[in-house]
Order: C-alpha cells, then structure tokens, then sequence
C-alpha cells in the first residue's frame, strides 16, 4: 500500500479531478493533501472530500513551499512507501501503476516520472521552459552526476524512510525536493526512470516563476557546500 502525498497552491478546480482518478487504485491507502494557504478556495474543496476514509487535508497558513509541504505530508502518513505527485494533472495517474509494479517487484529505493526519457527531449513544457530545465538538468550532471534523467521531477515513488531519515541534510526550501533526495540524502540509492508523458495543463496556472529559479540556484550553493565538506 502507499499514501500519496500531494501539496497545493490555488489548485481549486483540480481537486475533484485529481480524487476521481486516485480513489480508483486499490493499492492507494491514503489521499494527503497539503495546501499552502491558498486564496482561491481550494482547502474549502479539499475539506468537502476528506470525510471519504483515504483522503486527508491539512493547511499550511506561514511561508509558503513546496518542499515543507511535501515533509509536512509525509510526516502525517501511515505508510511506508510514499507517492509524491502534483495537483495539475500533469502528472497522468495512469503511470501510478507501472510505477508501484516496478517498485515492488524490485530492489528499487525510488521510482521516478521521468519527463525526459529515451523518446522525450522536450518533455510537453514549452520550448523555453524545457531549454532551461534541461539545461539545468545537465549542469547537475556535470557537477553532481548523473542519478536520473529528470532529477527535477515532482513525481516519483519512495521508501518514506529516504525523505524522513535524511531530511536534516536537506535544503528543505523551494520547488526540487527530488533534488534533495537525490543528491542531499541517502548515499547509493537505487534508481529506476519510468518515462512518461508531462501531460499538458488545462486548469488553473503555473507556479514557475523567477523565484523557483532563485531558491533552486541557493540550494544548488547548499548541495555544492555539503561536497566540500
């Protein structure tokens, strides 16, 4: 069984849609949502939804992020294995499955939704947002090392003891926790991409923004001060 975690930002529209599709995987224990004190209601439309036994809501009301959100989550579920996914859709449910087969099937520690596998390059962002993620992507590559095709990714399948044992090593600001556990966490970790489709969104808007950017520059400093020492 996994509990999926999942944070929110004026994701209001989406909840419903979002739940429709979840509750249909038997596998799935339980449903938390982690809202940053939106403006447009969506706690309100969480809350209509969290007397159904798997699904849960908590509100965040100070300083907004969605690394402390997705911590806050994974702190308050049950399971041991933990679903991080976002609220817009893009990230398509149906990859849940193929997810949650390899994972267990395997001695794999994480599973991630790779946007840029074999056959994608440009992963459905928009030219200039997956010129400058894919950029990144190989700046991380070249300073770091390769782990993953998509170390940015917001949609990847874990043992909750990775995030909850290493958090103290985190950056634990903005946007790129998979960054975090990836290079900032457990040593050796086992690896798996599953290649999918970023689908495209179709209600509310994106958060990227020049502050995204900002806060990933600052915890690509932090990660490069944790090698020197």
């Amino acid at each position: 069984m996994i509990s999926v975690v999942i944070p929110t930002l004026n994701e209001k529209k989406n909840i419903s849609l979002i739940i429709k599709k979840l509750i249909k995987l038997k596998f799935i224990y339980e449903i938390i949502f982690v809202d940053d004190n939106s403006s447009d209601g969506t706690f309100k439309e969480i809350e209509k939804f969290s007397k159904k036994k798997k699904i849960k809501g908590f509100k965040r009301k100070k300083d907004r992020d969605l690394t402390k959100s997705v911590i806050y989550g994974v702190l308050k579920t049950k399971c041991e294995n933990i679903l991080v996914m976002d609220c817009d859709l893009q990230h398509d449910v149906s990859y849940i499955f193929k997810m949650w087969k390899k994972y267990k099937k395997s001695k794999y520690e994480i599973v991630i939704g790779s946007r840029f596998g074999k056959n994608s390059f440009f992963g459905n962002l928009g030219f200039l947002r997956s010129i400058i993620s894919k950029t990144a992507i190989l700046l991380i590559n070249i300073v770091f090392g390769k782990k993953s095709s998509d170390p940015l990714s917001g949609f990847f399948l874990c043992k909750k003891k990775i995030i909850t044992n290493h958090r103290k090593n985190f950056f634990c600001k903005g946007y790129k926790i998979l960054f975090d556990i990836l290079y900032n966490g457990k040593k050796n970790l086992l690896i798996f991409d599953q290649e999918i489709v970023f689908r495209k969104r179709i209600h509310e808007n994106s958060k990227f923004n020049l502050r995204i950017i900002r806060l990933f520059f600052h915890q690509i400093l932090y990660t490069l001060s944790l090698v020197k020492k």
